[in-house]
């Protein structure tokens, strides 16, 4: 009867899945907006930093990196305790934990203390995206869930674009309140939201549909019944358990693939700022902030769209190659063009709106065949592997940039070489994927 409605287009399921997104998707969006301004909004307190502390550019991408050690070692165990508690009681647990450490960043006295609590953040952080992405697993079915998941990393370049005139805002009006600089601030204004959301997903979220008192009892049988459907048939070919999902051979290449995506779009986020100061010396903090938008606003439109024009549910890697690829010709474009401002900030929006656009399209990959309690394990592990990338590729292009002198466009090959190996992995995958069917032809 479930699948006879889908074909016929009833107005159930169009009802269904209309009032789930509008419950669920404008919340986690903001969540993780939240989320991800406290973990990048220390590229806008760097400037304080480097004053306050007399912090090198290859201390300050230790800095930002650092948060992904702790986040690494704590993923995995982080989804697996979701799986036993629910992610309604664990993710508020994430978020208040990590609103609570990155407003305490602000009392920082020294470089060190900057690296402590940065790594204790991203312990506390530790679950919450790769938890999101499993929760919608439990509320989306197969087709919608790229579109889903597209709109909701939205929420990583839109805050950005929040994020750069906002904190440019706050470094310069808030600078001296309370006796405070403008970058402990920026700490402070970006945790306290975090703790009060986290109350509002406990008071609002719920683990499941057959739970969900907001949907009619017709709406929650059939989503009930097509989530189930399609969690059997992914349970046929997925590892089963947290132990085979950690050792599948495809989890792991596709951890390194995400590792590798990842590398060639961290740094965007964490020197955009100073690449965009170093075209032009003369611009304010608040000129910087605008115009560090305006790249991750395209991406943010750019994501959107594609996540509605690329059709789900298939696992084709076809969407991520193009995406990587229009990366790697403009990030190359960008290097290049450094003493040319507007055709390096044109090529540099461009290079931004392809590398974030990778990143949604990629997860329809995993959850087309991860179920039950593989796909916590194994999404967490990939996403965990994966942001691995976020120490490294800050780290690495801080370091190109002391050891040349200042050369941004030479450290540009961190986010071009890794978009590129990017490719050759997935090419790889496909090509041991596609073997036994070309074996079965030529046979």
């Amino acid at each position: 009867m479930v699948r006879v409605r889908e074909r016929a287009g009833d107005p159930l399921r169009a009802g269904t899945l209309r009032k789930v997104t509008w419950r669920l998707v404008p919340l986690l969006m903001l969540c993780y907006t939240v989320n991800y301004l406290d973990r990048i909004n220390i590229s806008f307190a760097k400037f304080g930093l480097e004053k306050s502390f007399g912090m090198t550019a290859t201390q300050y991408g230790f800095a930002a990196g650092i948060f992904f050690v702790g986040y690494v070692l704590a993923e995995v165990p982080s989804n697996m305790i979701m799986t036993k508690v629910g992610a309604r009681i664990w993710i508020t647990r994430i978020m208040v934990t990590w609103g609570i450490i990155a407003a305490t960043l602000a009392a920082a006295p020294n470089v060190e203390t900057v690296y402590a609590l940065r790594f204790l953040l991203g312990i506390a952080e530790a679950g919450f995206f790769p938890g999101i992405i499993v929760y919608l697993t439990h509320w989306f079915p197969n087709q919608q869930r790229t579109k889903v998941i597209a709109t909701f990393m939205v929420s990583i370049p839109l805050s950005s674009v929040i994020g750069g005139p906002f904190n440019g805002w706050v470094l310069s009006a808030f600078d001296g309140v309370w006796g405070l600089d403008g970058w402990r601030w920026v700490f402070v204004v970006g945790g306290v939201p975090a703790v009060l959301l986290g109350v509002v997903f406990f008071l609002s979220a719920t683990d499941r549909p057959a739970g969900a008192r907001w949907l009619t009892p017709e709406q929650r049988d059939w989503l009930t019944a097509t989530l189930r459907a399609e969690e059997s048939q992914r349970t046929a070919a997925a590892p089963a358990g947290h132990r085979a999902a950690l050792r599948n051979k495809r989890v792991i290449a596709l951890a390194g693939v995400y590792f590798l995506l990842q590398c060639g779009a961290y740094p965007l986020t964490y020197w955009m700022p100073s690449v965009i100061k170093g075209v032009d010396r003369t611009l304010s903090t608040v000129d910087v902030g605008w115009l560090s938008a305006v790249p991750f606003l395209a991406s943010a439109v750019c994501m959107f769209l594609a996540g509605r024009g690329v059709k789900g549910g298939d696992g084709s890697a076809r969407p991520v190659m193009i995406a990587l690829a229009v990366s790697v010709v403009t990030f190359t474009v960008t290097a290049v063009s450094l003493g040319t401002p507007l055709l390096a900030f044109a090529s540099i929006t461009v290079a931004t709106m392809a590398a974030q656009t990778a990143k949604p399209l990629f997860w329809s990959l995993p959850t087309a065949f991860l179920a039950g309690a593989g796909a916590a394990s194994g999404i967490a592990l990939i996403n965990s592997l994966g942001n691995a990338a976020g120490f490294i590729s800050p780290f690495a292009v801080g370091w190109i940039q002391d050891a040349s002198g200042g050369n941004v466009g030479l450290s540009m090959t961190v986010m071009i070489l890794a978009n590129l190996c990017a490719m050759a992995v997935i090419v790889g995958l496909w090509w041991f994927a596609s073997r036994p069917t070309r074996v079965r032809a030529r046979r």
